[in-house]
């Protein structure tokens, strides 16, 4: 069976956070969202862990590929920057 996500929202990198991702609830859990990245991998995270605050709230669209490409060149150099940066932030790529 596979899991069904629910978009929420794209939270946008402020200085040192984490890269910009979508937010995705789990139709199985409600303490579990998925974070997903430009580059199309993801973490997962409990959503206590996150803030869900009415800055952070932007309505964008779903998917990464429905974004505009230029924001999307722009925030793959700064993922891959953050993740030179930081080696021990592990991402999951989709099978």
């Amino acid at each position: 069976m596979t899991e069904q996500y629910k978009y929420i929202y794209t939270n946008f990198s402020i200085f040192g956070s984490l890269p910009t991702y979508k937010v995705f609830t789990s139709s199985e859990s409600n303490n579990i969202v998925k974070l997903v990245f430009v580059d199309g991998t993801f973490i997962y995270k409990n959503k206590n862990e996150l803030s869900f605050i009415g800055s952070d709230l932007d309505m964008r669209n779903p998917t990464w590929s429905q974004e505009d490409k230029y924001l999307i060149e722009v925030e793959k150099r700064m993922l891959k920057s953050y993740k030179n940066r930081h080696p021990g932030f592990q991402t999951k790529k989709n099978e």
